[in-house]
């Protein structure tokens, strides 16, 4: 009855048959039951019954192997998830319903045909849901409105015991609805869902960032948002053996998986939300500059209560803060001043730790020189130049530290699956399909992919799943789907297509990226200019050319006789340390040599692997390799070298060497061997 044969795989999706797709954790003997009440139906129209099992410790599959062996049963190895179980249920079905049970569901006799007949009849219905009954036979609210910030107050917290018979929580919960005939509904419970395959590959699977709670929810609010309907089903009927009690006497641990997705749901739909995701770029430009003078205020006041602590050493005295009041407002304008001229506010700037930190310094350097000089400016207050020397470094170290908090903050929200850019393809091909793989691995999993967006008049790859509409109605897509990024993965568009798509997606605030081989050849100082009203990119000369190549060659001295005198002054406690550990000095002998290569200009202390064609520049001791990301900048990794060469500069020789001590400092508390 429940099997599948090799014919039936290749035509059933013409068929009328149901597979039944049931995600069991822990419910063994519920599971039992469902399993029983399925094979009790002969008219159930169920060809085939998928159990996945999300790595139940109660012996379910064991249980559905011995007692149930015609069901397919999925293991997992760990809990994925309720929605990324019933999504890999359905990928291994094959017909043109399913149906997703709970396992503690028992089915009533011609209940799931009842389901069936009524898909059939309504091609419209992309999701429908039968009613369920608690045990004792009374109705069970199965059927809901969509929630509201204001139902969810009166639902999930203390309001619930205050306000037990709200109009809002009534009318969410369709207790005056009639409930003994069929009618479109906003959302049906998860507990008993049948789909229409159609839908399921126009809208895709449960939102796998669900893990438990509000999926159903979800999957119904997307349907709706491609046009599909949502019905809840009065003939039939089935047993749900869970009844919801009232909200305040949840256990805990369910109460918080419910408000995460709560949190997670309305991050994805809200319109307060989505509103604030269009100023992303202002929010966090706001973040961050507060969070500078936040900083350079602390470094001040740490800089002062240096120079008060060495007071009595010093035969100069020291003035009281308050006077500095004014001061430290012209310190603020300054600092801010030249964090915007150096580009630490840009919208393209990436970062780490020591991109930040070499970037940063110059700045304060910078600002530094101005704050020197306005102290011999000021006649009738001396301020104090050693205040202003301890704020450097400090004011760097913290600005920088601050600066890899907020990122570090906003990496982990990502990773938690909240704030993600909800984003399409524009394409029909091979082209679009690529794009998707890549916005798959963004980093930090900071995008939502919603779906593709079809060229006018091009037909799409099957595989293109889910289409959400064309490049006609791009702008009523953007606001449909709360749409933050478009991607135009296709570039062959006629001119005037493209500055259409453009027009209508900038216009309800979403961004456009043009995907483009161009960008491949993109260095730093590139920019658009026109030439006759034809607009062309400029690309400038390179960098290590002349006397900027002179001027690398002098670093690199500089930076390999520096290193050398730092070693020489590391080389008897690496001897004594080393002496204790079994006299292994091959890594102080390597650097030595290494450096070595450099003034001996055989090497650069900093340069490409090996030599690049073309270029005069030596093989350095470090690369670009040794930086982090923020250096790269997402450049392929075979064209790292020249990448350096094109767009060298004495501070990002800095920073590759900033990492690479840092890295080697890792490395060596990494590996080395503990104390006897």
């Amino acid at each position: 009855m429940w099997g599948i044969s090799e014919q039936d795989e290749m035509n059933s999706c013409d068929s009328d048959s149901v597979t039944v797709v049931i995600v069991s954790y822990n419910s063994r003997g519920f599971l039992h039951r469902c399993l029983e009440s399925l094979h009790e139906d002969p008219s159930s129209l169920v060809s085939g019954i998928i159990v996945v099992d999300n790595a139940s410790s109660d012996g379910s599959a064991a249980m559905v192997d011995a007692d149930f062996p015609a069901v397919t049963l999925l293991k997992n190895p760990a809990n994925l998830g309720y929605a990324a179980a019933v999504n890999q249920g359905i990928r291994a079905a094959a017909t043109r319903y399913f149906l997703i049970l709970n396992p503690d569901v028992e089915t009533g006799a011609g209940a799931i045909r009842a389901l069936w007949e009524f898909m059939e009849k309504t091609p419209d219905a992309g999701i429908a849901g039968c009613k369920l009954l608690n045990p004792d036979g009374t109705l069970q609210m199965s059927c809901r409105t969509f929630y509201t910030i204001p139902l969810v107050l009166l639902r999930r917290t203390f309001l619930a015991r205050l306000f037990p018979d709200s109009r809002l929580v009534r009318e969410h919960l369709m207790l005056d609805w009639p409930h003994d005939s069929d009618m479109q509904v906003d959302w049906v419970n998860g507990a008993c869902m049948m789909v229409r395959r159609e839908a399921y590959e126009n809208v895709g699977g449960m939102d796998e960032r669900f893990f438990l709670y509000l999926e159903d929810v979800d999957w119904c609010y997307r349907m709706k948002k491609h046009g599909w309907r949502v019905y809840y089903v009065h003939s039939g009927s089935m047993i749900h053996h869970y009844q919801r009690e009232s909200a305040g006497s949840l256990p805990d641990r369910a109460l918080m998986s419910h408000l995460l997705s709560t949190l997670r749901f309305y991050d994805k739909w809200g319109s307060a939300l989505y509103m604030l995701r269009k100023e992303r770029r202002l929010i966090s430009l706001t973040l961050t500059v507060l969070l500078d003078v936040l900083m350079l205020n602390v470094a001040f006041l740490l800089a002062y209560g240096f120079r008060a602590a060495i007071a009595p050493y010093l035969t100069k005295p020291l003035f009281p803060i308050s006077i500095y009041s004014s001061f430290v407002i012209f310190i603020n304008v300054v600092c801010l001043v030249a964090f915007a001229y150096s580009g630490l506010y840009r919208r393209s700037r990436r970062g780490g730790f020591a991109r930040d930190l070499v970037q940063i310094s110059k700045a304060l350097l910078m600002s530094w020189v101005v704050l020197m000089a306005s102290t011999y400016l000021t006649k009738t207050i001396a301020y104090s130049r050693i205040v202003i020397t301890a704020f450097l470094p400090i004011s760097a170290i913290l600005v920088t530290g601050a600066r890899v908090l907020q990122r570090a903050i906003h990496g982990r929200v990502r990773r938690g699956l909240f704030d993600l850019q909800r984003a399409v393809v524009v394409g029909a091909g091979p082209a679009a399909m690529d794009m998707r793989n890549r916005l798959a691995l963004a980093e930090g999993g900071a995008v939502d992919f919603v779906g593709y967006v079809v060229p006018v008049g091009r037909s799409p790859l099957d595989a293109l799943r889910p289409l959400i509409g064309s490049t006609e109605s791009i702008g009523d897509l953007v606001l449909q789907h709360r749409i933050n990024q478009v991607f135009v993965a296709e570039t062959d568009l006629p001119r005037d297509e493209m500055a259409g798509i453009v027009a209508a997606v900038r216009r309800y605030g979403a961004e456009v990226k043009v995907v483009s081989e161009i960008t491949d050849m993109l260095i730093r100082g590139s920019l658009l200019d026109e030439i006759t009203g034809i607009p062309v990119v400029v690309f400038p000369p390179a960098s290590l050319t002349g006397t900027r190549l002179i001027t690398k060659r002098l670093s690199d001295y500089l930076w390999a006789a520096v290193g050398i005198l730092g070693l020489s002054v590391l080389t008897p406690a690496v001897f004594v340390a080393r002496s204790v550990r079994g006299g292994d000095y091959s890594a102080l002998r390597g650097a030595y040599k290494a450096l070595g290569s450099v003034l001996a200009g055989r090497r650069s202390l900093v340069g490409p692997v090996a030599p690049v064609e073309g270029e005069s520049l030596s093989p350095g001791v470090i690369g670009i390799r040794n930086a982090g990301a923020g250096t790269r900048r997402g450049v392929r990794e075979d064209r790292l070298d020249m990448y350096y060469i094109q767009n060298w500069s004495l501070s990002m020789d800095l920073e590759i060497i900033v990492s690479s001590i840092m890295r080697t400092s890792c490395l060596f508390h990494a590996t080395r061997p503990p104390d006897d």
